[in-house]
Protein backbone atom coordinates (compact mmCIF):
# COMPACT_ATOMS: atom_id res chain seq x y z
CA UNK A 1 0.00 0.00 0.00
CA UNK A 2 1.39 3.39 -0.98
CA UNK A 3 1.83 6.19 1.49
CA UNK A 4 -0.90 8.19 -0.25
CA UNK A 5 -3.37 5.29 0.09
CA UNK A 6 -2.49 4.96 3.73
CA UNK A 7 -3.11 8.66 4.29
CA UNK A 8 -6.49 8.42 2.53
CA UNK A 9 -7.49 5.40 4.62
CA UNK A 10 -6.51 7.27 7.75
CA UNK A 11 -8.58 10.26 6.70
CA UNK A 12 -11.56 8.02 5.89
CA UNK A 13 -11.35 6.35 9.30
CA UNK A 14 -11.11 9.75 10.97
CA UNK A 15 -14.17 11.01 9.06
CA UNK A 16 -16.18 7.89 9.91
CA UNK A 17 -15.24 8.19 13.56
CA UNK A 18 -16.24 11.87 13.63
CA UNK A 19 -19.56 11.09 11.93
CA UNK A 20 -20.30 8.38 14.51
CA UNK A 21 -19.71 10.87 17.31
CA UNK A 22 -21.91 13.42 15.60
CA UNK A 23 -24.63 10.82 15.05
CA UNK A 24 -24.63 10.11 18.79
CA UNK A 25 -24.97 13.84 19.47
CA UNK A 26 -27.84 14.19 16.98
CA UNK A 27 -29.58 11.16 18.49
CA UNK A 28 -29.53 12.92 21.85
CA UNK A 29 -30.88 16.09 20.26
CA UNK A 30 -33.62 14.09 18.53
CA UNK A 31 -34.77 12.66 21.87
CA UNK A 32 -34.62 16.13 23.46
CA UNK A 33 -36.60 17.63 20.56
CA UNK A 34 -39.34 15.01 20.94
CA UNK A 35 -39.48 15.80 24.66
CA UNK A 36 -39.81 19.52 23.95
CA UNK A 37 -42.62 18.82 21.52
CA UNK A 38 -44.47 16.83 24.21
CA UNK A 39 -44.29 19.80 26.57
CA UNK A 40 -45.31 22.32 23.89
CA UNK A 41 -48.37 20.29 22.98
CA UNK A 42 -49.31 19.34 26.53
CA UNK A 43 -48.94 22.83 28.01
CA UNK A 44 -51.07 24.40 25.27
CA UNK A 45 -53.87 21.90 25.96
CA UNK A 46 -53.50 22.35 29.72
CA UNK A 47 -53.62 26.16 29.66
CA UNK A 48 -56.60 26.12 27.30
CA UNK A 49 -58.47 23.71 29.60
CA UNK A 50 -57.44 25.64 32.73
CA UNK A 51 -58.44 29.09 31.52
CA UNK A 52 -60.80 28.44 28.61
CA UNK A 53 -59.05 31.37 26.96
CA UNK A 54 -57.24 31.46 23.62
CA UNK A 55 -55.57 34.67 24.83
CA UNK A 56 -53.96 32.85 27.76
CA UNK A 57 -52.67 30.16 25.41
CA UNK A 58 -51.24 32.85 23.15
CA UNK A 59 -49.49 34.53 26.10
CA UNK A 60 -47.77 31.26 27.03
CA UNK A 61 -46.72 30.83 23.38
CA UNK A 62 -45.24 34.34 23.37
CA UNK A 63 -43.25 33.59 26.53
CA UNK A 64 -41.97 30.40 24.94
CA UNK A 65 -41.10 31.98 21.59
CA UNK A 66 -39.94 35.56 22.22
CA UNK A 67 -36.70 34.77 24.13
CA UNK A 68 -35.55 32.47 21.32
CA UNK A 69 -36.03 35.32 18.80
CA UNK A 70 -34.36 38.03 20.87
CA UNK A 71 -31.42 35.98 22.11
CA UNK A 72 -30.61 33.82 19.08
CA UNK A 73 -28.04 36.36 17.76
CA UNK A 74 -26.52 36.65 21.24
CA UNK A 75 -26.30 32.85 21.45
CA UNK A 76 -24.44 32.80 18.15
CA UNK A 77 -21.86 35.31 19.40
CA UNK A 78 -21.38 33.37 22.66
CA UNK A 79 -20.96 30.14 20.72
CA UNK A 80 -18.03 31.73 18.90
CA UNK A 81 -16.36 32.89 22.11
CA UNK A 82 -16.85 30.06 24.61
CA UNK A 83 -16.64 26.29 24.87
CA UNK A 84 -19.61 24.98 22.88
CA UNK A 85 -19.78 21.78 24.90
CA UNK A 86 -20.25 23.80 28.06
CA UNK A 87 -22.79 26.06 26.32
CA UNK A 88 -24.92 23.06 25.31
CA UNK A 89 -24.75 21.43 28.75
CA UNK A 90 -25.66 24.68 30.57
CA UNK A 91 -28.43 25.38 28.07
CA UNK A 92 -30.01 21.96 28.50
CA UNK A 93 -29.81 21.84 32.30
CA UNK A 94 -31.11 25.37 32.93
CA UNK A 95 -33.83 24.86 30.34
CA UNK A 96 -34.91 21.89 32.46
CA UNK A 97 -35.04 24.11 35.54
CA UNK A 98 -37.49 26.38 33.74
CA UNK A 99 -39.76 23.43 33.02
CA UNK A 100 -39.42 22.37 36.67
CA UNK A 101 -41.08 25.67 37.61
CA UNK A 102 -43.98 24.80 35.30
CA UNK A 103 -44.24 21.33 36.81
CA UNK A 104 -44.34 22.66 40.39
CA UNK A 105 -47.09 25.12 39.46
CA UNK A 106 -49.18 22.52 37.61
CA UNK A 107 -48.93 20.01 40.47
CA UNK A 108 -49.90 22.59 43.11
CA UNK A 109 -53.43 23.09 44.38
CA UNK A 110 -53.64 26.52 42.73
CA UNK A 111 -51.80 26.52 39.39
CA UNK A 112 -50.45 29.92 38.39
CA UNK A 113 -50.42 31.08 34.78
CA UNK A 114 -47.71 33.62 35.70
CA UNK A 115 -45.39 30.90 37.02
CA UNK A 116 -46.02 28.79 33.91
CA UNK A 117 -45.13 31.77 31.70
CA UNK A 118 -41.95 32.43 33.69
CA UNK A 119 -41.02 28.75 33.47
CA UNK A 120 -41.43 28.45 29.70
CA UNK A 121 -39.66 31.81 29.29
CA UNK A 122 -36.63 30.64 31.27
CA UNK A 123 -36.58 27.36 29.36
CA UNK A 124 -36.76 29.17 26.01
CA UNK A 125 -34.04 31.62 27.04
CA UNK A 126 -31.48 28.92 27.74
CA UNK A 127 -32.48 26.91 24.69
CA UNK A 128 -31.81 30.02 22.60
CA UNK A 129 -28.29 30.13 24.03
CA UNK A 130 -27.75 26.40 23.42
CA UNK A 131 -29.02 25.90 19.86
CA UNK A 132 -26.38 27.99 18.01
CA UNK A 133 -23.67 26.05 19.84
CA UNK A 134 -25.27 22.77 18.79
CA UNK A 135 -25.42 23.81 15.13
CA UNK A 136 -21.81 25.00 15.27
CA UNK A 137 -20.63 21.54 16.33
CA UNK A 138 -21.00 20.50 12.68
CA UNK A 139 -17.89 22.58 12.02
CA UNK A 140 -16.19 21.40 15.21
CA UNK A 141 -16.59 17.70 14.54
CA UNK A 142 -16.83 17.16 10.80
CA UNK A 143 -14.99 17.86 7.58
CA UNK A 144 -16.55 20.02 4.85
CA UNK A 145 -17.49 16.94 2.81
CA UNK A 146 -19.96 15.91 5.54
CA UNK A 147 -21.56 19.31 6.17
CA UNK A 148 -24.58 18.72 3.91
CA UNK A 149 -25.33 15.30 5.37
CA UNK A 150 -24.96 16.65 8.91
CA UNK A 151 -27.24 19.60 8.13
CA UNK A 152 -29.96 17.19 7.01
CA UNK A 153 -29.57 15.17 10.20
CA UNK A 154 -29.93 18.32 12.30
CA UNK A 155 -33.08 19.32 10.40
CA UNK A 156 -34.65 15.91 11.07
CA UNK A 157 -33.82 16.18 14.78
CA UNK A 158 -35.23 19.70 15.06
CA UNK A 159 -38.42 18.86 13.17
CA UNK A 160 -39.17 15.86 15.39
CA UNK A 161 -41.12 18.12 17.75
CA UNK A 162 -43.73 18.82 15.08
CA UNK A 163 -43.57 15.53 13.17
CA UNK A 164 -43.57 13.01 16.02
CA UNK A 165 -44.40 14.67 19.35
CA UNK A 166 -48.04 15.78 18.78
CA UNK A 167 -49.29 12.27 18.00
CA UNK A 168 -47.38 10.77 20.95
CA UNK A 169 -48.58 13.53 23.29
CA UNK A 170 -52.18 13.13 22.18
CA UNK A 171 -52.08 9.40 22.91
CA UNK A 172 -50.30 9.80 26.26
CA UNK A 173 -52.80 12.39 27.48
CA UNK A 174 -55.48 9.68 27.26
CA UNK A 175 -53.75 7.71 30.02
CA UNK A 176 -51.78 10.33 31.94
CA UNK A 177 -51.52 14.09 32.57
CA UNK A 178 -49.44 16.98 31.26
CA UNK A 179 -47.21 16.65 34.34
CA UNK A 180 -45.96 13.33 33.01
CA UNK A 181 -45.15 14.90 29.64
CA UNK A 182 -43.08 17.61 31.33
CA UNK A 183 -41.25 15.04 33.46
CA UNK A 184 -40.40 13.07 30.30
CA UNK A 185 -39.13 16.27 28.70
CA UNK A 186 -36.93 17.09 31.71
CA UNK A 187 -35.45 13.57 31.61
CA UNK A 188 -34.60 13.94 27.92
CA UNK A 189 -32.36 16.90 28.77
CA UNK A 190 -30.08 14.56 30.70
CA UNK A 191 -29.90 12.33 27.64
CA UNK A 192 -28.48 15.25 25.66
CA UNK A 193 -25.97 16.03 28.40
CA UNK A 194 -24.78 12.42 28.42
CA UNK A 195 -24.39 12.38 24.63
CA UNK A 196 -22.38 15.62 24.75
CA UNK A 197 -20.11 14.05 27.35
CA UNK A 198 -19.77 10.94 25.17
CA UNK A 199 -18.46 12.89 22.17
CA UNK A 200 -16.54 15.64 23.97
CA UNK A 201 -13.15 14.23 22.99
CA UNK A 202 -13.63 15.11 19.34
CA UNK A 203 -15.19 18.53 19.89
CA UNK A 204 -12.68 21.35 19.57
CA UNK A 205 -14.16 24.80 19.06
CA UNK A 206 -12.99 26.43 15.85
CA UNK A 207 -13.22 30.11 16.59
CA UNK A 208 -14.04 32.66 13.93
CA UNK A 209 -11.26 35.04 12.99
CA UNK A 210 -13.68 37.94 13.40
CA UNK A 211 -15.16 36.71 16.69
CA UNK A 212 -14.07 39.94 18.32
CA UNK A 213 -16.65 41.91 16.35
CA UNK A 214 -19.26 43.39 18.63
CA UNK A 215 -22.85 42.29 18.30
CA UNK A 216 -23.85 45.91 17.64
CA UNK A 217 -21.36 46.22 14.80
CA UNK A 218 -22.53 42.97 13.22
CA UNK A 219 -26.15 44.16 13.33
CA UNK A 220 -25.14 47.42 11.67
CA UNK A 221 -23.38 45.53 8.90
CA UNK A 222 -26.50 43.41 8.37
CA UNK A 223 -28.63 46.56 8.07
CA UNK A 224 -26.12 48.13 5.67
CA UNK A 225 -26.23 45.04 3.43
CA UNK A 226 -30.01 45.35 3.05
CA UNK A 227 -30.43 49.13 2.97
CA UNK A 228 -31.17 50.55 -0.45
CA UNK A 229 -32.16 47.21 -2.00
CA UNK A 230 -35.88 47.74 -2.57
CA UNK A 231 -36.50 44.19 -3.82
CA UNK A 232 -34.97 42.61 -0.72
CA UNK A 233 -36.83 45.01 1.55
CA UNK A 234 -40.05 44.07 -0.27
CA UNK A 235 -39.40 40.36 0.32
CA UNK A 236 -38.74 41.03 4.01
CA UNK A 237 -42.12 42.80 4.26
CA UNK A 238 -43.77 39.95 2.34
CA UNK A 239 -42.26 37.25 4.55
CA UNK A 240 -43.13 39.15 7.72
CA UNK A 241 -46.73 39.39 6.48
CA UNK A 242 -46.73 35.67 5.65
CA UNK A 243 -45.34 34.76 9.07
CA UNK A 244 -47.96 37.01 10.68
CA UNK A 245 -50.77 35.14 8.89
CA UNK A 246 -49.29 31.73 9.69
CA UNK A 247 -48.96 32.68 13.35
CA UNK A 248 -52.76 32.66 13.58
CA UNK A 249 -53.03 29.00 12.65
CA UNK A 250 -50.37 28.04 15.22
CA UNK A 251 -52.45 29.52 18.03
CA UNK A 252 -55.96 28.81 16.74
CA UNK A 253 -55.72 25.25 15.41
CA UNK A 254 -55.89 23.67 18.87
CA UNK A 255 -59.05 25.42 20.11
CA UNK A 256 -60.58 24.94 16.64
CA UNK A 257 -60.17 21.15 16.80
CA UNK A 258 -60.93 20.80 20.51
CA UNK A 259 -64.27 22.53 19.98
CA UNK A 260 -65.58 19.32 18.36
CA UNK A 261 -62.91 16.59 18.84
CA UNK A 262 -60.52 15.18 21.44
CA UNK A 263 -56.83 15.54 22.31
CA UNK A 264 -55.81 12.30 20.58
CA UNK A 265 -57.41 13.40 17.32
CA UNK A 266 -55.69 16.79 17.62
CA UNK A 267 -52.29 15.15 18.11
CA UNK A 268 -52.65 12.83 15.14
CA UNK A 269 -54.02 15.61 12.92
CA UNK A 270 -51.11 17.90 13.85
CA UNK A 271 -48.56 15.22 13.00
CA UNK A 272 -50.24 14.31 9.69
CA UNK A 273 -50.38 17.97 8.67
CA UNK A 274 -46.73 18.59 9.55
CA UNK A 275 -45.60 15.77 7.25
CA UNK A 276 -46.67 18.07 4.42
CA UNK A 277 -43.39 19.95 4.96
CA UNK A 278 -41.42 16.81 4.12
CA UNK A 279 -43.55 16.14 1.05
CA UNK A 280 -43.09 19.69 -0.23
CA UNK A 281 -39.35 19.60 0.42
CA UNK A 282 -38.98 16.32 -1.46
CA UNK A 283 -40.86 17.69 -4.47
CA UNK A 284 -38.68 20.80 -4.63
CA UNK A 285 -35.46 18.85 -4.10
CA UNK A 286 -36.35 16.72 -7.13
CA UNK A 287 -36.66 19.80 -9.34
CA UNK A 288 -33.57 20.13 -11.49
CA UNK A 289 -34.19 23.73 -12.43
CA UNK A 290 -36.63 26.33 -11.19
CA UNK A 291 -37.80 28.57 -14.04
CA UNK A 292 -38.85 31.38 -11.71
CA UNK A 293 -38.29 31.80 -7.98
CA UNK A 294 -40.71 34.73 -7.93
CA UNK A 295 -43.36 32.39 -9.32
CA UNK A 296 -42.36 29.73 -6.77
CA UNK A 297 -42.73 32.24 -3.94
CA UNK A 298 -46.03 33.61 -5.27
CA UNK A 299 -47.62 30.21 -5.86
CA UNK A 300 -46.33 28.94 -2.53
CA UNK A 301 -47.95 31.82 -0.65
CA UNK A 302 -51.18 31.52 -2.62
CA UNK A 303 -51.49 27.75 -2.18
CA UNK A 304 -50.55 27.94 1.48
CA UNK A 305 -53.16 30.65 2.05
CA UNK A 306 -55.99 28.86 0.21
CA UNK A 307 -55.56 25.58 2.12
CA UNK A 308 -55.07 27.53 5.34
CA UNK A 309 -58.45 29.21 4.75
CA UNK A 310 -60.17 25.92 3.87
CA UNK A 311 -59.26 24.53 7.29
CA UNK A 312 -61.93 26.79 8.77
CA UNK A 313 -64.81 25.83 6.47
CA UNK A 314 -66.06 22.53 7.95
CA UNK A 315 -65.92 20.65 11.26
CA UNK A 316 -64.45 17.57 9.62
CA UNK A 317 -61.20 16.04 10.86
CA UNK A 318 -60.36 14.32 7.56
CA UNK A 319 -60.81 17.53 5.56
CA UNK A 320 -58.87 19.63 8.07
CA UNK A 321 -56.00 17.11 8.09
CA UNK A 322 -55.95 17.08 4.28
CA UNK A 323 -56.00 20.88 4.02
CA UNK A 324 -53.39 21.16 6.78
CA UNK A 325 -51.10 18.71 4.96
CA UNK A 326 -51.44 20.72 1.74
CA UNK A 327 -50.84 24.00 3.55
CA UNK A 328 -47.56 22.68 4.98
CA UNK A 329 -46.63 21.18 1.60
CA UNK A 330 -46.59 24.68 0.07
CA UNK A 331 -44.40 26.14 2.84
CA UNK A 332 -41.01 24.97 1.47
CA UNK A 333 -41.78 26.77 -1.81
CA UNK A 334 -42.34 29.98 0.14
CA UNK A 335 -39.20 29.60 2.20
CA UNK A 336 -36.91 28.52 -0.63
CA UNK A 337 -38.25 31.02 -3.16
CA UNK A 338 -37.70 33.95 -0.80
CA UNK A 339 -34.27 32.81 0.35
CA UNK A 340 -32.85 32.17 -3.11
CA UNK A 341 -33.98 35.59 -4.31
CA UNK A 342 -32.25 37.22 -1.35
CA UNK A 343 -29.16 35.00 -1.36
CA UNK A 344 -28.41 35.62 -5.04
CA UNK A 345 -28.61 39.39 -4.57
CA UNK A 346 -26.34 39.75 -1.54
CA UNK A 347 -22.57 39.52 -1.35
CA UNK A 348 -21.45 36.26 0.25
CA UNK A 349 -19.39 37.94 2.97
CA UNK A 350 -22.43 39.72 4.48
CA UNK A 351 -25.03 36.97 4.12
CA UNK A 352 -24.63 35.59 7.64
CA UNK A 353 -25.33 38.92 9.29
CA UNK A 354 -28.04 39.84 6.76
CA UNK A 355 -29.95 36.57 7.18
CA UNK A 356 -29.68 36.85 10.96
CA UNK A 357 -31.29 40.29 10.82
CA UNK A 358 -33.92 39.15 8.28
CA UNK A 359 -34.83 36.17 10.46
CA UNK A 360 -35.20 38.44 13.48
CA UNK A 361 -37.50 40.87 11.61
CA UNK A 362 -39.70 38.25 9.96
CA UNK A 363 -40.21 36.18 13.11
CA UNK A 364 -41.55 39.20 14.94
CA UNK A 365 -44.60 38.61 12.76
CA UNK A 366 -45.30 35.53 14.91
CA UNK A 367 -45.27 37.61 18.10
CA UNK A 368 -47.72 40.14 16.68
CA UNK A 369 -49.97 37.30 15.46
CA UNK A 370 -49.86 35.62 18.88
CA UNK A 371 -50.88 38.88 20.55
CA UNK A 372 -53.78 39.58 18.18
CA UNK A 373 -55.09 36.06 17.56
CA UNK A 374 -56.04 35.35 21.16
CA UNK A 375 -57.71 38.71 21.71
CA UNK A 376 -59.59 38.61 18.40
CA UNK A 377 -60.76 35.03 18.99
CA UNK A 378 -61.91 35.54 22.59
CA UNK A 379 -63.42 39.02 22.39
CA UNK A 380 -64.54 39.51 18.78
CA UNK A 381 -65.01 36.43 16.59
CA UNK A 382 -66.22 33.82 19.12
CA UNK A 383 -68.90 36.15 20.61
CA UNK A 384 -69.86 37.15 17.07
CA UNK A 385 -70.46 33.59 15.83
CA UNK A 386 -72.26 32.60 19.02
CA UNK A 387 -74.67 35.51 18.64
CA UNK A 388 -77.84 36.00 16.59
CA UNK A 389 -76.77 38.85 14.32
CA UNK A 390 -77.71 38.72 10.63
CA UNK A 391 -74.01 38.51 9.72
CA UNK A 392 -73.46 35.54 12.02
CA UNK A 393 -76.51 33.75 10.66
CA UNK A 394 -75.48 34.23 7.02
CA UNK A 395 -71.84 33.22 7.64
CA UNK A 396 -73.04 30.34 9.80
CA UNK A 397 -74.84 28.87 6.79
CA UNK A 398 -71.41 28.29 5.23
CA UNK A 399 -69.05 27.49 8.14
CA UNK A 400 -71.52 26.71 10.95
CA UNK A 401 -72.18 28.61 14.17
CA UNK A 402 -71.55 28.11 17.87
CA UNK A 403 -68.39 27.34 19.86
CA UNK A 404 -65.24 27.30 17.75
CA UNK A 405 -66.78 28.77 14.61
CA UNK A 406 -65.58 32.29 15.42
CA UNK A 407 -62.07 30.85 15.45
CA UNK A 408 -62.86 29.12 12.15
CA UNK A 409 -63.90 32.46 10.63
CA UNK A 410 -60.68 34.09 11.85
CA UNK A 411 -58.64 31.27 10.29
CA UNK A 412 -60.54 31.69 7.02
CA UNK A 413 -59.83 35.43 6.96
CA UNK A 414 -56.11 34.99 7.81
CA UNK A 415 -55.77 32.33 5.11
CA UNK A 416 -57.35 34.53 2.45
CA UNK A 417 -55.06 37.40 3.50
CA UNK A 418 -52.06 35.11 2.97
CA UNK A 419 -53.35 34.12 -0.48
CA UNK A 420 -53.68 37.81 -1.34
CA UNK A 421 -50.04 38.34 -0.34
CA UNK A 422 -49.15 35.66 -2.89
CA UNK A 423 -51.02 37.52 -5.63
CA UNK A 424 -49.33 40.82 -4.71
CA UNK A 425 -45.86 39.22 -4.91
CA UNK A 426 -46.34 38.26 -8.56
CA UNK A 427 -47.02 41.90 -9.44
CA UNK A 428 -44.18 43.63 -7.58
CA UNK A 429 -41.61 45.07 -10.00
CA UNK A 430 -38.93 45.37 -7.31
CA UNK A 431 -39.14 41.62 -6.59
CA UNK A 432 -39.14 40.73 -10.28
CA UNK A 433 -35.96 42.81 -10.68
CA UNK A 434 -34.19 40.49 -8.21
CA UNK A 435 -34.80 37.57 -10.54
CA UNK A 436 -33.68 39.53 -13.59
CA UNK A 437 -30.38 40.23 -11.88
CA UNK A 438 -29.99 36.51 -11.18
CA UNK A 439 -30.64 35.68 -14.84
CA UNK A 440 -28.01 38.16 -15.96
CA UNK A 441 -25.36 36.89 -13.58
CA UNK A 442 -25.76 33.12 -13.82
CA UNK A 443 -27.93 30.16 -14.71
CA UNK A 444 -29.55 28.94 -11.49
CA UNK A 445 -29.35 25.36 -10.42
CA UNK A 446 -29.88 25.99 -6.73
CA UNK A 447 -30.16 23.13 -4.24
CA UNK A 448 -32.69 23.30 -1.43
CA UNK A 449 -31.28 25.98 0.93
CA UNK A 450 -31.82 26.30 4.65
CA UNK A 451 -34.82 28.27 5.88
CA UNK A 452 -34.96 31.91 6.73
Amino acid sequence: MSQQDEIQNQETKSRNKAMKRFTILVAGQLISSIGSGLTDFGLAIYVLALTGSVTATAIVSICAFLPSILLAPVGGVLADHYDRRLMMIIGELFSGLGLLLCLVSIMSANPSLVVICVGVGVSSLFRALMEPAFKATITDLLSEEDFAKAGGMVQIANNAKILISPAIAGLLLQITTVSTLIIIDILTFFTTVFTIAAVKKGMVTKRREDAGLSFRREMKEGIAAIRGKSGIVAIIVIMTSAVFCLGFVQILIRPLILAFAGVTELGILTTVSAFGIMAGSIVISCMQHAKSYVRMLSRGLFGCGIFFALMGVKENLFLIATFGFMMFAFMPAVQIGAEVLIRKNLANEVQGRAFGLISFITQMGYILAYILSGALADYVFEPLMCGNSLFAIEIGKVIGSGAGRGIALLILIAGMALAMVGIVVSRLKSVKMLERRISKNETIAEPCPEGL
